[in-house]
C-alpha cells in the first residue's frame, strides 16, 4: 500500500504545483514571492524523488513479507509519504484562504502567510533528506535482490498453492457444486465440440481449483495424454510450456513424448508440443490464470481440435477466453451446503460428521459469519477440529473469529486477500480498501462510491475521460476480480448497487489498519485511530475521535443520532478535514467550524434534515462535491458561485406537493449564476428561471442534469443549451404546473444521452418530430413520461424508439386503447403504465415487446380484460396489476389462462402475490 500512498501524494504534489505561476504573479510583496519560490522548489524536488521511488515500490510491495530490510524501507517511504502530504495539505489550506476585506487586512494575512511559507519548506526539506536517507541505507533503489527474488520458484503464490491444494487433498465430493460438476463434466467429454475452452470464474476462496480437480481427477483417464498447470503471477509463457512439457513427459503412457535433452526455446517448446499433441486427445487444466496474455502466449501450441482447455480465474476477462455459454461463475454455497461442509471439516475426526445438538446453534453462527465462501468454511472448520467439542471452546473461538480470520496460521486467511491485491493496480487497491469502511452486510451506491473515490484523491486522469469515468472502470476491475459483488443492476445492465463480502472485509480492515490507511473508530479502542487518515465511524458519540485522530482526512457518519455537537468539536480540530460524509444521520444544522474546514472536497448531507446552507459556504474553494439530495433545502445561497471547482451539485428538497403526481422530489431556485461553475458534471435540481436558461450552455461538462418548473417562455432557450451538452447522458424535464413542454422541435438530442425523464404536456405539434429524433439515439434505454396527455396516435409514435429498455408513462395516456404493433419495443424489458384514467384495452401484437420481462399496470380503474395477446409474450416473469375490481377477482381465482406462463402475478392496491 506504500505505493498507492506515494502514487496518490504524487497527483496532489502536482496539483500544488499547477497553482505557483498564479501565486507567484498575484503576490503582493515581492518577499512573498520570493518566500514562495523555495516552497515550490521543494514541492518540485520532493515530488521527483517519490516518483523515482515509486518504481522500487511496486517491486518491492510483493515481498516485504518475506523480506525485512524491504518491509523497514516500505514502512519508512509510507510515514514519510504521510509527511509530506501533512505539509501539502496544509499549503493547499492556508492557499485557499478567503481573500475578503479591504487592502490592509489582506496585506496583513499574506505577511502572516510568508512565515508559514518559510515554515513548510524547511519541514519539505528535512523530509526530503530523510528521504535520501532511508533510500542510501536500502542501497539506492537497487533493484537486483528484488528481481533474483522475482524468478525463484513459489515466489509470489506458493502460500496461496498451498493453501488451495488442501482444499481438495483429502475431500471426498464436492459440496454444493454438484450442479456445476456435471455441466463441466459434460463440456470437457464431449466428443462432437471441437477445441473447447472452458472457464471457471469467482472470488478467491469460492471452489474454482476444488472442482476442476475433481472434474480432471474423474476424466483423465479418457484422455490421451493429461496436464495440469498451477500458474503463479509472475509466470511467464516459457515457463509454463516448460511445466507443460514436463507434466506431458510424467503422463506420457504411450512413451511416445520426444526425451532428446531440455528443450528451453519458446518457439521450440510449442513446435515440440504441436508435433506430440496432433493426433491426441487431451485435456489441460490452467489453474489459478491472472492475465489473458498467458494464454496468447502459448495458444499456438494447441491449435488441433481434439484438446479440452479448463481456465479457473477470479478476473473476468481470463475467464472469457472461453465461449459465454461455458463460462461457469461459482457463487457462495447456500445455507445448508455450506453447514454440510462446515461439519465435514469440524467434525473430520467424527465418524458420522454430525453436529452435536448442543453445539448446532453455534455451528450456525460460525456459517453465517462465512457467508458462504467454502474456503473460510473449512479454515474455520479446520481450526475447530483441533479444539474438544464443547460449548466454551467453541463460544470462546466465535467471540474472537474476527482475530483468527487474520491471525491464526492454521487458517492463513489473509493469503487469500494478499494475492489478489498484489494484482492490483495501486490506484484501484486504495479504492477496494476504502470499501472496508462501511459496516457490514452495506450496499454501497455506485455513483456515490465512485464520488468518493475521486474525492479522495485515487483515481488516476487519463486523458480522454474524466475522473468519475475512470474511477467506473476501476470499480468494474474489482467487480471482475469478484473483490466486490454487484448486489443490483438497473434494467439496462449497468450496476447499481455492490457490496463487499464479509470475510473479504475482515481481512481488508486489517490491512488497512497495518497500513494506517483507514479505520473504524472504536470508543474502547482509541489508539487505533492515531495514525489514521480515513475513519468510519457507527456510533454517534465521537468526542474521543476529535481529540485523538490528528491526521484526520476524511469521515464517513454511519449512525442516524450524530449531533452537532459532535461535528463542532471534529471541524475545529481537524481543520485538514478533505471527506466528511454524514449521510442520513440526523443533524439538522452544520456548524460555522465546518465552513472553514477549506480542503474539503466532498460534502455528504444526502437524506439528512438539513434545512438550510449559510453564505459561508463560499469558503470551500476546494470543494468537489456537495450531495444533499432529500435534504429539507429550500435555497441555496449566492456564495455557491465561488465554488468554481464544483463537479456535482446535488441539492433535491423532499417532495412538497404538486398538481402532477408521482414526482419524487423537486427542485429549489437557482441563484444567480449557477451557470458560471463550468466545471459541473451533475446538476440537480434547479428551478428553471429566465437568466439561468439562457446561460446554460457554458455547462458543456454535463453529465446529468434535472430542472423543474419549466415554463413555456424557457423552452427555446432551454433546448438551446440542452443541444451543447454532449455528454449529457440523464435528462430530466419538469414543468410548472399546467404548463406544455413546448418548442420540442428545437430539441436535438445529445448523442450520448441514455435516459430522459419528461414531467408535464407535451406539444402535440412538434411531438412527432421529438420523438424522430429520440428515435436516433442509440444509447437511449430509459424513457419516463409523466403527465404528458399522449393520444393515441401519439404513443404510436413512440414504436420507433426501437432501443428502450425501460418505459414508465405515468399519467401520461389520455386515450381508451393501447395497441403494441408486431416487432415494436423489440429490447423492451420494464413497462410500467400507471394513472390510465379511461384505458379499457390493451392489444399486443405478435412478436411485439419480444423481450418484456416485468409489465406493471397500476390505478387503471377501466381495464376489465388482461391485455389481449399477453400469451404471446413468453419472456414475461412478473405482472403487476392495480386494475378494475372484476378483474382482480378473475386472476386471484386463478381463471385467466393467458397468464399461466407468467412466474409471479401480484394483484389489488397492496400489489398482494397471486403466485
Amino acid at each position: 500500500m506504500a505505493e498507492a500512498v506515494v502514487s496518490s501524494l504524487i497527483l496532489k504534489l502536482g496539483d500544488a504545483l499547477v497553482s505557483e505561476v498564479v501565486e507567484l504573479a498575484g503576490s503582493l510583496f515581492g518577499l512573498e514571492g520570493y518566500a514562495l519560490k523555495p516552497l515550490f522548489s521543494e514541492i518540485r524536488q520532493v515530488k521527483s524523488e517519490l516518483e523515482s521511488i515509486q518504481a522500487f515500490l511496486h517491486a518491492a510491495e510483493s515481498f516485504r513479507d518475506t523480506d525485512e530490510t524491504t518491509a523497514a524501507f516500505v514502512g519508512q517511504i509510507r510515514t514519510l509519504s504521510f509527511n509530506i502530504e501533512d505539509v501539502v495539505d496544509e499549503f493547499t489550506y492556508e492557499l485557499a484562504e478567503d481573500g475578503r476585506g479591504m487592502l490592509l487586512f489582506k496585506a496583513i494575512r499574506r505577511v502572516r502567510q510568508i512565515k508559514i511559507w518559510y515554515r513548510l519548506a524547511d519541514r519539505l526539506r528535512d523530509i526530503k533528506a530523510d528521504l535520501r536517507s532511508a533510500a542510501e541505507r536500502r542501497g539506492r533503489y537497487d533493484l537486483k535482490g528484488i528481481q533474483r527474488d522475482a524468478r525463484l520458484p513459489g515466489r509470489n503464490g506458493s502460500n496461496w498453492s498451498s493453501l488451495r491444494y488442501t482444499s481438495f487433498e483429502a475431500e471426498d465430493d464436492p459440496v454444493g457444486i454438484e450442479e456445476e460438476k456435471k455441466m463441466l463434466m459434460k463440456w470437457v467429454q464431449d466428443k462432437d465440440r471441437r477445441n473447447l475452452i472452458s472457464s471457471l470464474w469467482g472470488m478467491g476462496g469460492i471452489g474454482k481449483t476444488t472442482l476442476a480437480h475433481h472434474v480432471y481427477s474423474s476424466v483423465k483417464d479418457n484422455f490421451d495424454i493429461c496436464a495440469w498447470v498451477t500458474v503463479s503471477q509472475s509466470s511467464e509463457a516459457d515457463d509454463l510450456l516448460r511445466i507443460i512439457v514436463e507434466e506431458f513427459r510424467k503422463n506420457d503412457r504411450t512413451n511416445e513424448f520426444p526425451k532428446d535433452g531440455d528443450v528451453t526455446e519458446c518457439r521450440s517448446l510449442v513446435k515440440t508440443i504441436r508435433c506430440y499433441l496432433e493426433d491426441k486427445r487431451y485435456i489441460l487444466v490452467f489453474d489459478d490464470v491472472w492475465n489473458v496474455n498467458v494464454w496468447f502466449d502459448c495458444k499456438y501450441a494447441f491449435i488441433h481440435g481434439n484438446g479440452r482447455i479448463l481456465f479457473t480465474s477470479r478476473i473476468y476477462e481470463v475467464a472469457s477466453l472461453a465461449p459465454e455459454s461455458n463460462i461457469i461463475n461459482l457463487q457462495p454455497l447456500g445455507e445448508q451446503d455450506a453447514l454440510d461442509l462446515f461439519c465435514r471439516e469440524a467434525f473430520q475426526k467424527e465418524e458420522n460428521r454430525i453436529c452435536p445438538p448442543e453445539l448446532s446453534d453455534l455451528a450456525g453462527m460460525f456459517v453465517a459469519n462465512c457467508n458462504g465462501l467454502p474456503i473460510a468454511i473449512k479454515c474455520i472448520g479446520r481450526l475447530l477440529s483441533l479444539r474438544s467439542t464443547c460449548f466454551s471452546q467453541w463460544e470462546k473461538v466465535y467471540k474472537d473469529m474476527k482475530k483468527q480470520l487474520t491471525d491464526n496460521p492454521v487458517m492463513n486467511m489473509h493469503v487469500i486477500l494478499k494475492v489478489s491485491l498484489e494484482d492490483l493496480p495501486h490506484s484501484v487497491r486504495s479504492c477496494f480498501l476504502y470499501c472496508c469502511m462501511f459496516p457490514e452486510k452495506y450496499v454501497m451506491q455506485r455513483k456515490s462510491l465512485v464520488r468518493l473515490w475521486v474525492a479522495e484523491g485515487f483515481v488516476e486522469e487519463s486523458e480522454h475521460k474524466t475522473l468519475e469515468e475512470v474511477a467506473e472502470d476501476y470499480l468494474t476491475e474489482l467487480i471482475h476480480r469478484c473483490l466486490l459483488l454487484v448486489v443490483k443492476r438497473n434494467d439496462s445492465g449497468c450496476v447499481y448497487e455492490v457490496q463487499m463480502h464479509d470475510i473479504f472485509r475482515v481481512l481488508a480492515r486489517s490491512k488497512a489498519r497495518e497500513e494506517n490507511f483507514c479505520s473504524v473508530y472504536n470508543p474502547l479502542k482509541i489508539h487505533a485511530i492515531r495514525e489514521a487518515r480515513r475513519v468510519s465511524t457507527e456510533t454517534g458519540d465521537i468526542a474521543l475521535l476529535a481529540q485523538n485522530a490528528p491526521h484526520l482526512r476524511s469521515l464517513l457518519v454511519f449512525h442516524s443520532s450524530f449531533s452537532f455537537i459532535s461535528l463542532r468539536s471534529l471541524a475545529m480540530s481537524n481543520k485538514l478535514l478533505s471527506v466528511l460524509n454524514m449521510q442520513d444521520s440526523s443533524i439538522k444544522c452544520l456548524p460555522t467550524e465546518v465552513f472553514g474546514l477549506r480542503n474539503l472536497r466532498f460534502l455528504g448531507l444526502r437524506r439528512t434534515k438539513i434545512s438550510s446552507l449559510p453564505g459561508s459556504i463560499g469558503r470551500l474553494k476546494n470543494l468537489l462535491v456537495l450531495d444533499a439530495w432529500k435534504c429539507e433545502i429550500m435555497k441555496l445561497p449566492l456564495q455557491v458561485m465561488k465554488l468554481s471547482k464544483m463537479t456535482h451539485l446535488i441539492v433535491t428538497s423532499k417532495y412538497a406537493g404538486s398538481s402532477l403526481q408521482f414526482v419524487p422530489s423537486v427542485g429549489i431556485p437557482a441563484p444567480v449564476g449557477i451557470c458560471s461553475l463550468t466545471s459541473l458534471q451533475t446538476l440537480l435540481q434547479m428551478e428553471a428561471s429566465a437568466e439561468m436558461v439562457r446561460a446554460m450552455g457554458a455547462l458543456v461538462e454535463m453529465r446529468t442534469f434535472r430542472i423543474s418548473k419549466v415554463q413555456g417562455s424557457h423552452c427555446e432557450d432551454l433546448f438551446k443549451g440542452i443541444c451543447r451538452m454532449i455528454h449529457l447522458t440523464r435528462l430530466g424535464i419538469q414543468a410548472d404546473d399546467n404548463q406544455e413542454i413546448s418548442r420540442l422541435i428545437a430539441f436535438q438530442a445529445p448523442p450520448m444521452l441514455q435516459k430522459l425523464f419528461l414531467l408535464g404536456a407535451l406539444s402535440k405539434e412538434c411531438l412527432p418530430n421529438f420523438l424522430t429524433a429520440l428515435s436516433e439515439l442509440k444509447n437511449l434505454k430509459f424513457l419516463r413520461l409523466v403527465g404528458s396527455r399522449l393520444n393515441k396516435d401519439a404513443f404510436l409514435n413512440l414504436k420507433g424508439l426501437g432501443h428502450l429498455v425501460k418505459l414508465q408513462i405515468y399519467d401520461a395516456y389520455a386515450g381508451d386503447k393501447l395497441y403494441f404493433p408486431g416487432a415494436s419495443f423489440p429490447k423492451l424489458r420494464v413497462l410500467k403504465i400507471r394513472g390510465g384514467q379511461y384505458l379499457n384495452e390493451i392489444e399486443i401484437e405478435r412478436g411485439a415487446m419480444a423481450s418484456l420481462v416485468d409489465l406493471k399496470l397500476l390505478l387503471c380503474p377501466q381495464l376489465k380484460m388482461l391485455p389481449d395477446g399477453i400469451e404471446h409474450v413468453s419472456t414475461l416473469e412478473e405482472l403487476t396489476l392495480d386494475v378494475a375490481e372484476e378483474l382482480v377477482d378473475r386472476v386471484w381465482q386463478k381463471k385467466e389462462s393467458k397468464i399461466l406462463h407468467v412466474q409471479r402475478v401480484y394483484v389489488g392496491h397492496q400489489c398482494l402475490p397471486v403466485f
